[in-house]
C-alpha cells in the first residue's frame, strides 16, 4: 500500500498525527516565542540608580548655598549679571542687571535767538559823478574798498583846455571894462549939453543906452569868467562825503557825462538785511541786538535801526540791522545771523542721555534705588520728553522733569521699562579726591 494520502480525503477525528521527527519540512510547526539573551548585564540597573541618586543629592546641596552668576558685556563697558531663583524665599529673581552711570539734569542760561539768512549791504551811499562835461579823465586817485574823507579829490580831469578858456573869459572882462569906462567918459561930457538944448533929447538918451549896454557886457563877461573859472575847479572829482570806496566805474581817458564816477559807503556803515515769517515779528524791535556770522568763523554785532512796514512779494517782512565797522564784512555778502531775544533759564541734558524710539524722545530714570550688598541698585523707567534746540553737547527739554531725577548718561537703548541696574560712579567722579 502506497504512503501517499488524498488530501482532499476526510481524516477521522481520532486519526493520530506523526510524531514532528516524521513529518516533512513544510509542516514543521512554528514557535510564537523566542528566548533571547539579555543585552545588558543585570548588575549595571543598580549602580546607574546609584548614581542618579547622588547627582540629585548634590545639586540640591550646592544650589541652596549660592546662585550660578553669568556676566556678559555690554555696550559701555560693564557686566551684565544674571541672577537664577534658588528657590529660596529671599532669592533675587531678574533677567538681567547692567552697570550704568547716572546724571542730573542741569538749569543753564540759554539765549533766545531767532535765526536768519540775509544780506549785508551798505546802509546809505553816496553816487560820485562829474561835474564837467566832454572832459576827459587825466588821473585817477582812488581805488576800490579805501577810506576817504569828505573834500578829499578822488580824480582830475585833463584842465588844459579849461585853462584857455578861463584866460579868454579873462580878457572878455578887460575889454568890457575898457568900454564901459569910454560909454561912461561920453555920457559925462555930453549929458550937461541938454540942459543948455546943445543936444536934443534922443542924443543923450543914446548916451545914456550906450552906458548902460557897457555896464551889461561887463556883467556878462565877469559871469562868463566865473563860469569857466568853476568849471577849471570842478575839474577835479571831490568826495562829497566820508566814508569807503565800494565801486569805482572811473577810467583813465573816459569823458564825463552823467553816469556816476564812484560810489562811496557813507561812514563805512553796513547793514544786514534779513527776511523773517510775519509770525515772529512781535518778538523783533528796533534796538534788538543781532550777530551775524562772518567767513573763517568770524561774527559782527549789530542792532535793528528799522523794520519794514509791508511784506515782500514772498510774504516775508525785511528787517535792517547796522553793523558796527568789521573789515571781513563786504556788501554783497549773503550770511546767517541771530536776532538776541534775550536769555532764559532752560533744562539740559546731555545728547547721550536721549534715546529716540519710533519717532519719539525718551529718558531713562533710575528710580528705586537702593544699596544691595553694598553696591546701588535701581529700576529703569522710561519716560518721554519733548526736546528743544541742541546746543553742542547737550540739549534742551521744553517740559521739565523734576531736578534731582537720576538719568542714565548713556546706554539707555540698551534699557528696557523695569530693568534692574546697577549705579556705579563715573571715572571723573572717581578721580575727585
Amino acid at each position: 500500500m502506497s504512503d501517499f494520502q488524498d488530501p482532499n480525503a476526510k481524516q477521522e477525528p481520532n486519526a493520530k498525527l506523526p510524531p514532528e521527527s516524521e513529518l516533512p519540512p513544510y509542516r514543521q510547526p512554528v514557535t510564537t516565542a523566542t528566548k533571547s539573551s539579555p543585552k545588558y548585564p543585570l548588575w549595571l540597573l543598580p549602580a546607574l540608580v546609584a548614581v542618579l541618586i547622588i547627582g540629585v543629592l548634590l545639586g540640591k546641596y550646592w544650589g541652596g548655598n549660592e546662585a550660578v552668576v553669568n556676566e556678559t558685556p555690554v555696550a559701555n563697558g560693564t557686566n551684565s549679571v544674571q541672577v537664577k531663583d534658588t528657590g529660596t524665599p529671599d532669592a533675587i529673581t531678574e533677567q538681567s542687571v547692567l552697570s550704568v552711570e547716572t546724571i542730573q539734569p542741569s538749569q543753564d542760561n540759554i539765549g533766545n535767538t531767532i535765526t536768519a539768512d540775509g544780506t549785508i549791504s551798505a546802509k546809505d551811499i553816496a553816487n560820485v559823478s562829474a561835474k564837467v562835461n566832454g572832459v576827459a579823465i587825466e588821473r585817477i586817485l582812488v581805488e576800490e574798498g579805501e577810506q576817504v574823507k569828505a573834500g578829499q579829490v578822488l580824480a582830475i580831469f585833463d584842465t588844459d583846455a579849461m585853462q584857455q578858456q578861463v584866460l579868454q573869459a579873462q580878457a572878455d572882462v578887460a575889454e568890457a571894462e575898457a568900454t564901459l569906462v569910454n560909454a561912461r567918459t561920453d555920457a559925462a561930457r555930453v549929458l550937461p549939453l541938454l540942459e543948455i538944448d546943445a543936444i536934443s533929447k534922443q542924443e543923450a538918451d543914446r548916451y545914456r543906452t550906450t552906458k548902460l549896454r557897457s555896464e551889461a557886457a561887463l556883467e556878462a563877461s565877469k559871469a562868463r569868467l566865473n563860469t569857466q573859472r568853476l568849471n577849471l575847479s570842478n575839474a577835479n572829482v571831490v568826495s562829497p562825503v566820508s566814508g569807503v570806496i565800494s565801486e569805482k566805474l572811473a577810467e583813465v581817458g573816459m569823458v564825463a557825462g552823467s553816469e556816476p564816477l564812484f560810489t562811496i559807503i557813507k561812514g563805512g556803515i553796513l547793514e544786514w538785511q534779513a527776511n523773517i515769517d510775519p509770525k515772529l515779528i512781535g518778538e523783533v524791535k528796533v534796538g534788538t541786538p543781532v550777530k551775524v556770522s562772518l567767513p573763517k568763523d568770524q561774527s559782527v554785532m549789530g542792532e535793528v535801526r528799522r523794520i519794514a512796514p509791508t511784506a515782500d512779494n514772498n510774504r516775508q517782512i525785511t528787517i535792517y540791522a547796522s553793523l558796527v565797522a568789521n573789515s571781513a564784512a563786504r556788501a554783497g555778502m549773503y550770511q546767517t545771523g541771530e536776532f538776541q531775544l534775550g536769555s532764559a533759564s532752560m533744562q539740559t541734558v546731555p545728547n547721550s542721555a536721549i534715546v529716540s524710539n519710533d519717532g519719539y524722545d525718551y529718558v531713562m530714570l533710575v528710580t528705586d534705588i537702593k544699596t544691595e550688598s553694598g553696591k546701588e541698585v535701581g529700576r529703569i523707567q522710561q519716560l518721554r520728553v519733548t526736546l528743544g534746540d541742541r546746543l553742542g553737547d547737550n540739549v534742551t527739554i521744553t517740559e521739565p522733569i523734576p531736578a534731582t531725577s537720576r538719568l542714565v548718561k548713556q546706554g539707555g537703548s540698551f534699557l528696557n521699562d523695569g530693568d534692574l541696574v546697577r549705579v556705579v560712579e563715573s571715572p571723573a567722579a572717581k578721580a575727585r579726591p
